[in-house]
């Protein structure tokens, strides 16, 4: 779409538009989420340790990426560098492939360790919950860390109340990396069926990075789209959805690498996702049930050039959910009953110079699992949540270089809740999780001097689990100090025993030749028989009439039982946010991340010093013009950091410096 047509859009959108509305945030007692018990529930009475972003904050920090509110969140961090196809996002020190990411409820799967599992434009996100901690008890493999579920917009979300049709504009400029971004959504609906249609393009170049250097070539265009329609059938929704995402760049063929990596090509990523539900239930809203079909695609294709050959990577994930929640008494006991079932195949198909890939060979991975859960109120005050499910996985190799792995796993969790006081919920809780290793990790083999590393296969891969225990406790109360104050606390510890960890060793050396120099490592997926993760995490947030403030705090350490080695583990943070309305229209946020120095993981080329980094951000939204205006800037102060990676522990790349943000918004 050319540039002409983008801005024809959002001019016609602003000669359209009466006063722009901006949307109250909801207060933390009426937040909804699913992801702890896959059933909604307010997050203050939520016992397990869960998280929020919602829209409101994607917007107020002018956000270029789903990740970027994340990193406020305590127990999660996104490593990988700057640019947007090497964010990898880890929780409880747990990455990637140990925690489980959905969108819209679909499996976002995928084989990479270097290139992101995710791509999606922050305008079509309407909340993201992390539910963090040993999660396949519910959700099935590869819920060691937690799970990170993203929920798209709707019409329902968007249309405004009384009204029957909207649109939205906005046009946004990010100065650290010469970045534009436009979208647009039209949303509307007529009697039972609503429908939506969203748009985003953005255009960016050299990464300015703290201290003035920049990454270069990190050039990108991306174009994506969101189409979903809806029809309410009495009390049941049936949905459809569509999302296409491209990203066009020329750089490193590893995006988390420095301006010192060689191997630099022009690159295509590629993401689809479709997804069916039907959710609804009976009149009483004592039974309702949820089902969901869905099929994505990630495909990152790199062009031949230069003497460099060229590769097609993709992986294509095929699946469906059934979920029937019934609510009953017995004996006096109130029960929610959840049974369910997921199942999906997940297919690697990959290509390297025209011929098959061996350090990703082609295969599959195929998961069925069924789960029953179930929320006993033993009383006023007290409750119990038993859960347990059956997996069976099989994963397979198209070149039979090895016969298939096929085995099943039953996981357990149960939580105690307690309510003592008003306003206060304990919990105490146990949970399983595993992970099987997938077809890269069991077969990648790559013997070659003129390549930068070397791998080797190892057939004898035992699937990864852990056990864990968390305790916790959440306070909501208002009117604490003040009339209109208003205070919310949820803090957690935790310990995780974790068998069979499945991680990257390096097995042996080689010297490299042409295109690339120096001593190549060979590595290879091991297990390490026993590892334990223990940590806490802790957010306040503190409100009285135009001042809100917030602070969140999480550490993490994780070593090897055997050897004692301190294995990966995320740096202490501390997350500070302040927000003042200063009038009506006006509003000021203010954020601080102060990172401690991660000085003591046993890969030593891996640890990173300490940093602070602070952002800044004016909201204007006037009543009586058809527009918002945001302003910003982040890394106030030029800091030049790195972030602990999660993925790689080379290169040593750094993150954006100072940058300035505007977006002007228009809605009707």
């Amino acid at each position: 779409m050319t540039t002409t047509f983008r801005a024809a859009l959002l001019t016609a959108s602003i000669l359209a538009t009466p006063a722009y509305a901006e949307e109250a945030p909801a207060s933390e007692q009426d937040t909804i989420v699913v992801v702890a018990t896959r059933t909604p529930g307010k997050l203050a009475d939520t016992a397990a340790p869960v998280s929020v972003v919602t829209s409101q904050t994607y917007e107020d920090r002018q956000s270029q990426s789903p990740y970027d509110a994340l990193r406020l969140m305590p127990g999660v961090n996104v490593g990988g560098g700057p640019r947007q196809q090497g964010e990898m996002p880890a929780i409880r020190g747990f990455d990637r492939r140990q925690i489980i990411v959905t969108v819209d409820g679909a499996r976002r799967n995928t084989t990479e360790t270097l290139r992101s599992p995710l791509y999606v434009d922050p305008s079509f996100l309407r909340q993201a919950e992390v539910l963090k901690g040993a999660s396949s008890a519910l959700y099935g493999a590869g819920g060691l860390g937690g799970v990170l579920a993203f929920e798209t917009i709707s019409a329902q979300s968007q249309l405004e109340e009384g009204k029957d049709v909207g649109a939205r504009a906005f046009a946004q400029y990010q100065s650290g990396s010469d970045a534009q971004r436009y979208g647009g959504q039209v949303y509307g609906r007529a009697g039972a069926v609503d429908a939506l249609f969203a748009v985003a393009f953005r255009d960016s170049g050299k990464i300015r990075m703290g201290g003035g250097d920049e990454l270069d070539p990190a050039d990108s265009n991306t174009k994506t789209w969101l189409a979903k329609v809806g029809v309410n059938l009495g009390n049941f929704r049936a949905e459809a959805s569509q999302k296409y995402f491209t990203l066009d760049d020329f750089g490193p063929n590893n995006p988390q690498a420095d301006n010192s990596f060689v191997a630099k090509q022009p690159h295509t990523v590629t993401a689809h996702e479709s997804v069916l539900s039907l959710t609804g239930g009976n009149d009483s809203g004592s039974w309702t049930m949820k089902a969901t079909l869905y099929r994505t695609s990630l495909r990152w294709v790199t062009d031949p050039y230069l003497n460099l050959t060229g590769s097609d990577t993709m992986t294509r994930t095929t699946g469906g959910s059934l979920l029937s929640t019934h609510q009953f008494d017995l004996g006096g006991i109130s029960n929610k009953l959840t049974v369910g079932m997921d199942a999906y195949e997940e297919r690697n198909q990959n290509v390297s110079n025209g011929a098959a890939d061996t350090v990703n060979p082609d295969g599959k991975q195929t998961v069925f699992g069924v789960f029953a859960q179930d929320e006993i109120g033993l009383a006023p005050w007290l409750s119990l949540t038993p859960a347990v499910r059956w997996d069976q996985f099989k994963t397979s190799v198209d070149t039979a270089v090895s016969p298939d792995q096929k085995t099943d796993k039953v996981t357990f969790k149960g939580t105690v809740a307690a309510r003592p006081v008003e306003g206060l919920l304990l919990w105490a809780s146990y949970g399983e999780a595993y992970r099987a290793p997938t077809v890269s990790e069991l077969y990648q083999n790559l013997s070659r001097t003129s390549a930068l590393f070397n791998f080797r296969p190892n057939n004898a891969l035992k699937p990864e689990s852990a056990e864990e225990f968390d305790i916790g406790l959440g306070y909501n109360a208002s009117g604490l100090f003040a009339g209109n104050d208003r205070l919310s606390l949820r803090a957690s510890w935790f310990t995780s025993n974790v068998s069979d960890l499945i991680t990257s060793r390096t097995v042996g050396s080689f010297t490299r030749t042409f295109p690339f120099s120096g001593t190549g490592l060979v590595f290879q997926y091991q297990n390490v028989s026993k590892a334990r993760r223990r940590g806490l995490e802790a957010e306040l947030s503190y409100g009285i009439g135009p001042v809100d403030l917030t602070v969140a705090y999480s550490r993490v350490r994780s070593v090897d039982r055997n050897t004692a080695e301190n294995l990966f583990s995320p740096p202490d943070k501390l997350a500070l946010t302040a927000s003042l309305t200063i009038i009506d229209p006006v509003k000021v946020n203010w954020t601080s991340q102060i990172v401690w120095a991660q000085d003591y993981d046993t890969t030593v080329i891996r640890r990173r010093a300490a940093y602070d980094v602070h952002d800044i951000f004016l909201t204007i939204t006037p009543a009586s013009l058809p527009f918002r205006l945001d302003l910003g800037m982040t890394n106030i102060f030029d800091k030049r950091y790195a972030l602990y990676k999660n993925s790689t522990a080379n290169p040593n790349t750094f993150e954006e410096g100072r940058s300035a943000r505007i977006t002007l918004t228009t809605r009707f």
